[in-house]
């Protein structure tokens, strides 16, 4: 009964002009996903300036002299598309600090020991000290942090990978708390396109960031990348202090017809109310030992190899096995998240749309939408090796693998709100942080995997992608669910004020 209640229940028209208080909320949680990338990214392009790199392939007959100066072998003719032959000049461009590949590995991995660290204590923080706050410092101090990377690359090389650890302690927190953001504003039947709208904000900043770095680097120099990207994040901090609320019943400007609508659709009273969870509350045996949740845990680390793979390696692929020139690979390396917004953005609403307008059991939608995005990953990594050269199908193939792990985000990943709103956060926090140990040591053991990077080693690494991928989709298939959990159910009746208890013993009722 409690449950039909609920699905019955409608919006009550706002007068006048209104845009809704959860949508500013999602939409901010966007940005802030945006903005977490645009700090984080930066580096990755700078590298190519600050160390140096060939801008080319190199012919079989010159590449053993030139030897020395390339990073990774050269395996495929250089892609031209208004050029009839497969020969090609040698350019090499002089960076200004001289770091190993060790170095450069090392510089790209360390910030995710910070990151990995701070992803459960930021889940207890934005519950403890509320999301406002929490996101919002902790972004604001990462983009000043920024400001002074090249700085910092200029002392020594110690003093940077330092800056880059505390960094991802930082940054670390947005994630979590955006997933705790919508744990509390989102109304059950619309989670999937707030979760979709909010992680937009992934694909979109790894296409913003991977694009414009090429572009400010080559005409302002690679410290530019860093001041726009701090000024950026600065910036966005200060419109999340002055536009985020904590909860609905916190927010001065919400209208009564939607603050009355998210208390009463949610079906968790602490999801609203916005306690002030403390560990001993968190039922962490509970979650640990959840089936349910394990089975959302493993498809996420399968996903992470993926994004490890396509984050850290598709770059040098493009430039020093598909033979593209430097200027396109920032483009290029931009493409398969640019549509995975799509991907993203069309699931969330299409899944929505679908819950509402038909009797589909909820776990069975989630696992189509789940099947779709990681079956388009197993396919292109499965199919790739075959082509070789090839560089349309590559960058095509290339592109597909990713693009539809936007699907994702309406199966597995939006289960983690459907099993436990209010906690909402906290699983998620557990399962990013065993991602994030995923990409650490992915990236790194694929640069091993690789060898002297030909395309027999390459076809390893895609075959063993598409394998990881699999048996996340599989343990999802089998044990996957998206019934809300017994230990999600709070038992706190304490509240603060007397709307808050008003609205527990009408939740109660319902």
């Amino acid at each position: 009964m409690a449950k039909q209640n609920r699905n019955q229940l409608k919006e009550e028209p706002t007068p006048g002009c209104y845009i809704k208080a959860r949508y500013v909320v999602t939409i901010m949680a966007a940005l802030g996903s945006v903005n977490l990338y645009l700090l984080r990214n930066p580096l990755n392009i700078a590298l190519i300036s600050m160390v140096g790199v060939s801008n080319s392939s190199v012919n079989g007959e010159n590449q053993n002299e030139t030897a020395s100066l390339l990073a990774t072998a050269v395996v495929c003719p250089q892609y031209q598309a208004n050029s009839t032959t497969d020969e090609h000049v040698f350019q090499y461009q002089e960076g200004e600090f001289d770091w190993s590949l060790a170095k450069q590995g090392l510089l790209l991995s360390c910030y995710w020991y910070g990151y990995t660290v701070s992803n459960i204590p930021g889940a207890w923080l934005a519950q403890r000290f509320g999301i406002r706050i929490t996101l919002g410092v902790t972004s604001l101090l990462s983009a000043m942090l920024t400001f002074f990377v090249p700085v910092a690359a200029r002392l020594s090389f110690s003093f940077l990978v330092a800056l880059r650890i505390t960094m991802g302690l930082l940054q670390g927190v947005t994630l979590p708390t955006i997933m705790q953001s919508i744990g509390i504003w989102s109304p059950p039947c619309e989670n999937t396109r707030h979760v979709a709208l909010s992680f937009t904000g992934v694909a979109c900043g790894n296409v913003v960031a991977f694009t414009f770095a090429g572009i400010i680097i080559s005409y302002f120099g690679w410290e530019c990348s860093f001041y726009v990207a701090g000024g950026i994040g600065c910036l966005w901090s200060i419109v999340w202090f002055l536009l985020i609320h904590d909860t609905p019943l916190k927010h001065p400007r919400i209208s009564k017809q939607e603050s009355s609508y998210i208390t009463e659709s949610l079906s968790d009273a602490a999801s609203v109310e916005g306690k002030r969870a403390s560990f001993k509350t968190v039922p962490w045996r509970k979650i640990l030992t959840s089936k349910p949740y394990w089975s959302t845990v493993v498809p996420h680390l399968a996903e992470n190899w993926t994004f490890a793979i396509t984050h850290s390696w598709v770059p040098q692929y493009i430039a020093n096995v598909l033979g593209f020139s430097i200027e396109n690979v920032g483009i290029l390396s931009s493409l398969p998240y640019g549509l995975n917004v799509f991907s993203l953005l069309a699931s969330g609403f299409l899944s929505d749309f679908i819950l509402i307008k038909t009797k589909i059991r909820k776990t069975l939608l989630r696992k189509v939408f789940t099947t779709i995005g990681m079956g388009g990953t197993v396919l292109s990594f499965l199919i790739l090796p075959s082509f070789g050269c090839n560089h349309t199908l590559a960058i095509v193939l290339l592109c597909t693998s990713y693009m539809f792990v936007g699907c994702n985000y309406a199966g597995y990943r939006v289960a983690l709100v459907d099993m436990a709103a209010s906690y909402s956060g906290i699983l998620y926090s557990i399962s990013n942080a065993m991602t994030c140990v995923v990409t650490l040591f992915a990236t790194q053991i694929v640069g091993v995997m690789l060898g002297d990077g030909s395309l027999p080693y390459w076809r390893t690494v895609f075959y063993v992608t598409s394998a990881i991928s699999a048996f996340g989709l599989l343990v999802f298939l089998w044990f996957g669910t998206c019934e809300l959990q017994p230990w999600a159910k709070s038992k706190e009746k304490k509240v603060g004020n007397d709307q808050e208890l008003a609205f527990l013993e009408k939740t109660e009722d319902i």
